[in-house]
């Protein structure tokens, strides 16, 4: 069974070949690897060509944004299920995608999905598996530990209308729609989160508003309150790092480790291997 890993990047030679590396380095032996990249001019395309004899399709031009790129590389998929793995980021292991399939997965599931590790600059964290209510906030797992059955995908692929969170409007339609989604007890992915002091407020704010308007709070009192604590707390994080930026670290971490959707990675490993 060929499972289509695609990785779309656009001037990532700082990550890309950490990210090639980990997908070749899978001890599954039916991977078919897609690289679409976005016509990048710093070196990447260069690393890439370095592995083109086992990338199964390769091809660097100008899109009209990820989301353009990602329903391009759909299109050129053989395989029975498709997962996305962003550049710079890498599977958590080498048995990563043959641990997930190791389970026996019914033929009316959409979705099978693991856990993702989340690296900070101050430790690395597992995002509990929520429950799929969760949907009505966001995303219940992370993009890079699902796979998607192929079908499903190339059928409904991602509305370019949203440039930030059309992968959530696509997971949310088809949970809206009845589709059915598997959990497995597998990490799947390990995923450079942006908790830094360097976040772009921008990019949370219309992150925000995007999911807001597929799942139907936005305008609402509720958005609007939302919007101001985000931006509140980012202002607060953003003076406090002029001072001291261990400072907003060691309250980050302080912070993750009371949060109940988090969990500390050796916590994790712990509580799963006794």
């Amino acid at each position: 069974m060929i499972i289509s890993i695609i990785t779309v990047c656009y001037n990532a030679v700082s990550g890309i070949e950490k990210t090639i590396q980990s997908v070749l380095c899978q001890s599954y032996p039916e991977i078919e690897y897609i690289i679409i990249d976005g016509g990048s001019t710093d070196g990447t395309v260069d690393v890439i060509r370095k592995y083109a004899d086992r990338i199964a399709y390769f091809v660097s031009e100008s899109d009209n944004g990820i989301y353009d790129a990602m329903n391009k590389s759909i299109r050129v998929t053989t395989g029975k299920w498709i997962s996305f793995l962003n550049a710079g980021d890498t599977y958590y292991s080498n048995q990563s995608i043959e641990a997930v399939f190791s389970h026996e997965i019914p033929s009316d599931i959409d979705v099978v999905y693991g856990y993702q590790v989340h690296c900070y600059s101050y430790g690395k964290f597992v995002r509990k598996q929520l429950p799929l209510t969760f949907f009505s906030k966001g995303m219940p797992f992370g993009h890079e530990s699902s796979f998607v059955r192929a079908e499903v995908m190339k059928h409904d692929g991602f509305d370019t209308r949203y440039r930030i969170a059309a992968d959530y409007n696509f997971f949310y339609q088809l949970y809206a729609s009845g589709g059915l989604f598997m959990p497995v007890d597998v990490i799947v992915a390990e995923f450079e989160s942006s908790g830094g002091v360097s976040t772009s407020e921008k990019t949370v704010l219309q992150t925000h508003r995007e999911s807001s308007m597929i799942n139907g709070t936005y305008a609402t009192w509720q958005y609007k309150k939302q919007t101001i604590s985000i931006y509140v707390r980012m202002m607060l994080k953003k003076t406090l790092s002029l001072f001291s930026k261990d400072f907003v670290s060691r309250q980050q971490l302080k912070k993750r480790e009371h949060n109940e959707e988090y969990i500390p990675l050796n916590v994790f490993l712990s509580n799963h291997h006794g």
